[in-house]
């Protein structure tokens, strides 16, 4: 071997110089050996456990070979004309450099799918978090569906259902309360857990604590719907609240290129929460396994298990300065902007009032046929059958609402819904009440006539929320969209509260009445009416407000 410091000679000459890589014999790989030039073979496969040891090696062996190449030249100056000498120094330079960057390059690229795999691993757990945070929210949602089909068994008329369908408002209601759960918050819990522990820790006392008299309340001789109302309206605004918190976090907690899991984790868990929460009580009360207040004891504790290990052991990302969130008055002031717009105004009204023909089916049918004898059970295993049709339908009506004019879905879909009214009334009519088993067929109509109304409403929704995103200012951020979602939350709450005390007030069964009649089918031939009428008026304004410009939603 030759020294490196030994002095370069000429190549000209008959003295031997060092052999270059070039000269060296080519190293051949044969399976899991490798050889040099006939040499004795030696494996190359290394335990998991010794590889980062052997990339260190192979690191630090390229170095000390650029090193050593940089020692050999740099005491020994090469003559201007010496053009042999110049070009085997820069091509011995050039493949020591090479040689360096590849064996770097390596080092990294194997660090970075560790690290890609670790962040992958990383990531699918802060998904599966969501996914628990979305489901909690769903839980009072199906506990309150299923009070209100036990409230009807107990003998409430419509108007203590309709009262008790005051405590799902807070979701509609959010927007007045959403800037400020955005912009206060204490920096060492963090932005989001500031809001967040609170509100399921307060849920999951209430629900002990209303473990403890609900049966009092509920299976009393008249059951207090008043103070039913309250304790749940008291479980749905800190369920909203959690869930400020939680959409939030989400576009923190994710990549940029995996917030797109968030809303599956919104519409999946929320609909899992829901069905364990009134499908999956229903059936454990039949199999007689939990009461109405062991089963809330027992979402108390998962509620405030869920938080603690949340809090203690899930870390916030710090908020970055640039990131910092706007004002709560700058808020207020965008969102009255907003409001003041000409399209916006108009599309207010019409969110406001083409729900109108629709609560029969949305909310009043079912506790119809269970006043007519069907039983409750029944009524939640069907709904729970027709849940995945919101997974699958949105898919499917992506194709009608990518274009210009997503709102066309709806319309198309509006006689038809308005149709179901009649259908429903027309089958709820002809139910035999007194039959301890209903023919099977009867379950079929049900069934069919239930799901065609959910596609409906599925198809109207999935436009409606495909025209927010194509007119909404992405200036604002997400303020434009909570605002519109609000004006449609709130098209769709109030007709359902307002239909229940309607149907009580124009039911008259007693020997003294004039007319003797029954509310539901009044107000039905009512919605049916309603509906027509809206079409025809309505749908114009929809197609009109189609055309207008994009500029025309802008705020200036």
């Amino acid at each position: 071997r030759f020294s490196p410091d030994a002095p370069l000679p000429n190549p000209n000459s008959d003295i031997p110089r060092p052999p270059l890589a070039a000269d060296r014999p080519e190293r051949k790989r044969l399976g899991g050996w490798r050889c040099r030039g006939g040499g004795p073979p030696r494996a190359t496969a290394l335990p998991k456990l010794f590889q980062p040891l052997a990339r260190l090696r192979r690191l630090l062996a390229t170095y000390a070979k650029v090193l050593a190449a940089d020692g050999g030249m740099a005491p020994h100056a090469v003559a201007p004309g010496d053009t042999d000498l110049e070009a085997d120094e820069s091509g011995l330079r050039h493949r020591a450099e090479v040689k360096l960057h590849k064996g770097s390059a390596a080092v990294d690229s194997d660090d970075n799918e560790d690290l890609k795999a670790a962040d992958s691993w990383a990531e699918w757990g802060d998904i599966g978090i969501l996914m628990v945070l979305y489901t909690l929210q769903g839980l009072p949602m199906g506990l309150s569906a299923a009070l209100t089909m036990i409230l009807k068994e107990r003998g409430a008329s419509f108007s203590d259902v309709g009262t008790f369908s005051l405590n799902s408002w807070p979701f509609s209601l959010k927007l007045f309360w959403a800037p400020l759960v955005d912009t206060v918050y204490f920096r060492r819990i963090g932005r989001r857990k500031t809001w967040l522990v609170p509100a399921q820790l307060l849920i999951g006392l209430v629900m002990m604590m209303m473990s403890t008299c609900v049966d009092s309340l509920l299976y009393a001789e008249k059951p207090d719907v008043v103070t039913l109302t309250a304790l749940f309206f008291l479980l749905y605004l800190m369920c909203a609240t959690q869930d400020i918190a939680v959409d939030g976090w989400a576009l923190t907690m994710l990549r940029p290129e995996s917030v797109g899991w968030a809303a599956t984790c919104n519409a999946a868990g929320q609909t899992l929460g829901a069905a364990f929460g009134f499908t999956g009580y229903m059936m454990l009360e039949q199999l007689k396994l939990v009461t109405l207040a062991s089963f809330m004891f027992i979402l108390g504790i998962v509620f405030i298990t869920v938080t603690v290990l949340v809090a203690l052991l899930k870390t916030e990302k710090p908020v970055p300065p640039e990131d910092e969130p706007d004002g709560i008055v700058t808020t207020y002031r965008l969102m009255l902007s907003m409001a003041k717009l000409r399209p916006v105004q108009v599309l207010m009204v019409v969110l406001a009032t083409w729900k109108m023909a629709f609560p029969i089916t949305d909310a009043i049918a079912p506790l119809k046929f269970q006043e007519n004898g069907v039983p409750k059970e029944y009524l939640a295993y069907m709904t729970s059958l027709l849940m995945p049709m919101s997974i699958v339908l949105p898919v499917i009506a992506a194709r009608w609402t990518s274009g210009k004019a997503p709102l066309d879905l709806a319309l198309w879909w509006y006689p038809v819904r308005v149709a179901l009214v009649g259908a429903t009334a027309v089958l709820a009519y002809h139910t035999q009440s007194g039959l301890e088993h209903f023919p099977h067929v009867f379950y079929l109509l049900i069934f069919l006539v239930s799901a065609a109304t959910s596609a409906a409403s599925q198809f109207m929704f999935v436009s409606q929320m495909a025209f927010f995103a194509r007119v909404s200012d992405p200036a604002l951020g997400g303020t434009y969209m909570t605002l519109l979602n609000t004006l449609a939350n709130l098209g769709g709450m109030w007709p359902p509260t307002v239909t229940f005390f309607l149907v009580d007030g124009l039911t008259c069964k007693e020997p003294d009445c004039r007319m003797q009649s029954d509310g539901f089918y009044v107000v039905a031939t009512l919605c049916m009416v309603i509906g027509a009428g809206w079409y025809t008026l309505g749908a114009p304004v929809v197609r009109r407000v189609q055309t207008w410009k994009l500029e025309d939603w802008r705020v200036r």
